[in-house]
């Protein structure tokens, strides 16, 4: 076994930094980085836990579902730029999900080697519009001081990926390990205060708001952040819309703003609102263009108020406070409370009241809309989400990548405990099942679902991602909401050129059952609404002694 004193020297810095797993696809870049590892193994030495991918873009996502449901900065190591190249759309993914990721490879081809304009090739371009920090390391430079650099970079808020690209003569480098200590800086730790003259002008505009909506994406990331967030809802009587991307708002709570069944697209809550506060949220990568209200008033509170150049909604904010929300938002609380007149709070009381009549309402129509499909075949999204609330508990986590579906879900598979809800903020389809695989690996003790369609199982390497999860007893439930098509592609055909299907039908799907066995895991086909809530507690129960499963539940076409 040889000593690569390189390598040693970035297993101090991932222990320093908290990394428990390096998610990886083989090259010869990083043999160096597997057989160390497995010496620490082996000798009982700390060291983060190797996981082999059989497709980088698992790998990538993988590391992804990890840091979502373990809050860790995370590691990632493919080969060079092929094994870059191929992480792709998992990468974009990363960068709008805000993970912490550390992924390095080898620099690849001679020193001379140049692009088509004749320019020195740089690696970092492939990857550096997706990124906070790339990097090509050089042999002079100290190896403890980039890596720890790349993880401050990579974890200071808002956080994001980083690419380092190490040559071949520093991964392979045979010597004595370095003996400096890593010097560990704890951005997480400090909090970004709001402005108290800032949050004083937000306070005075939400108590004169009429109809307020609170809007937030990703405050749940900080799981204690969830209960602030109810306590400023209740204290405002203020509806809250958030996103699918993590528990940050209970959908049971009665100001979780809930959409009627039957609506068409576009929010009538932002159309409406005469104040909307905006708390860690980003438009989706996907969003229509929608204009508010001229006389509609917007206060955003962000760690990232750049958004990537784009204000929210096209629109300047009236009031930009870049903060933790973890410390502005209980700020504002205490403003609001502070400033509450017997009067107003009659009047918010009441406004309550009206709001909670309206969730129950909307909740009821819901749910009868969804029982009245029991006995529909073909079998539809909304039973087939009503069976999976049924049957998860408050702990089980849901992985959830539906497109089509997603607002039937939303309404349908309630979540109220922060933590059990993790969705993909980035545009690649394909996320659900290696992300499902990290979150187990991050969280063993909880039940993992994870819902996806058709073509987002497909697309997420389920045969690599399956294999994973068996060899490395991290079993997940993968739910195929199955109706044979691209739903959100033939919307736009229907809408725009009146016709059925441009080649976006796959009617004739595989078994992806027999992919499931392939991999030893529990396959299953359902195709009868009475069957589906047996079919789901048979697959839960196969998860839990230990098997990954998948059924695929064969919806009502697109």
């Amino acid at each position: 076994m040889e000593d690569y004193g390189t390598i040693q020297a970035i297993i101090d810095v991932m222990n320093a930094n908290g990394v428990k797993h390096v998610f990886f696809n083989p090259g010869i870049d990083n043999v160096p980085v597997l057989e160390t590892l497995s010496q620490y193994q082996a000798t009982g030495r700390t060291a983060p836990r190797g996981i082999l991918c059989l497709d980088e873009f698992v790998a990538m996502t993988a590391a992804h579902g990890n840091y979502m449901a373990s809050g860790l900065p995370q590691v990632v190591s493919v080969h060079s730029e092929l094994g870059t190249l191929q992480i792709g759309g998992a990468l974009h993914n990363a960068q709008w999900g805000k993970v912490p990721v550390v992924f390095f490879t080898e620099t690849q081809g001679p020193p001379q080697r140049t692009d088509w304009r004749g320019e020195p090739f740089d690696q970092g371009t492939m990857v550096r519009n997706f990124v906070k920090w790339d990097h090509q390391m050089t042999a002079d430079e100290d190896i403890c001081d980039i890596f720890q650099k790349a993880f401050n970079i990579a974890t200071t808020e808002p956080c994001g990926p980083v690419y380092l690209s190490l040559p071949r003569d520093v991964l392979w480098k045979k010597c004595e390990a370095p003996e400096k200590t890593p010097s560990v800086s704890s951005p997480g730790e400090s909090v970004l205060r709001a402005d108290a003259g800032a949050l004083e002008k937000a306070a005075e505009i939400l108590l004169k708001a009429e109809n307020p909506l609170i809007v937030t994406g990703y405050l749940g990331r900080n799981t204690g952040a969830v209960a602030m967030l109810i306590k400023l809802a209740e204290t405002l009587a203020a509806r809250v819309s958030t996103s699918d991307i993590r528990v940050n708002f209970p959908t049971t709570h009665p100001l979780a703003a809930y959409m009627p069944p039957a609506r068409g697209f576009g929010s009538p809550l932002l159309a409406t609102a005469d104040v909307i506060l905006a708390i860690d949220y980003d438009m989706h990568y996907a969003s229509p263009p929608m204009s508010l209200h001229p006389d509609t008033k917007v206060i955003h509170i962000d760690v990232d108020t750049a958004k990537k150049g784009v204000p929210l909604w096209g629109k300047k904010p009236d009031i930009l406070i870049r903060a933790d929300s973890r410390q502005a938002v209980p700020a504002l609380t205490g403003l609001i409370e502070g400033k509450l007149t017997a009067g107003r709070r009659k009047k918010l009381r009441e406004r309550y009241a009206l709001l909670e009549a309206e969730h129950n309402k909307l909740d009821n129509e819901w749910q009868a809309l969804a029982k009245s499909h029991a006995g529909h075949k073909p079998i539809t999204a909304h039973w087939l989400s009503r069976c999976i609330d049924e049957v998860i508990d408050d702990d089980t986590i849901i992985v959830n990548q539906t497109i089509s579906p997603s607002q039937i879900v939303a309404h349908l598979v309630h979540r109220s405990q922060p933590g059990t809800l993790l969705s993909c903020a980035g545009g690649c389809i394909g996320w659900a099942p290696g992300a499902a695989l990290g979150v187990k690996l991050a969280r063993p003790d909880k039940t993992v679902v994870s819902l996806m369609g058709d073509g987002a199982f497909i697309y997420g390497c389920p045969e690599a991602s399956l294999w994973s999860a068996d060899f490395y007893k991290a079993p997940f439930l993968a739910v195929i909401y199955d109706n044979r098509g691209y739903g959100a592609i033939k919307g736009l055909f229907r809408e725009k050129y009146d016709v059925d299907n441009m080649g976006a039908d796959i009617s004739v799907p595989p078994d992806y059952s027999l992919i499931a066995r392939a991999c030893r895991a529990y396959g299953r086909i359902v195709e009868d609404p009475g069957d589906v809530p047996k079919a789901l507690k048979d697959c839960l129960a196969m998860v839990r002694s230990g098997q990954p499963a998948v059924l695929d539940a064969r919806l009502e076409p697109v």
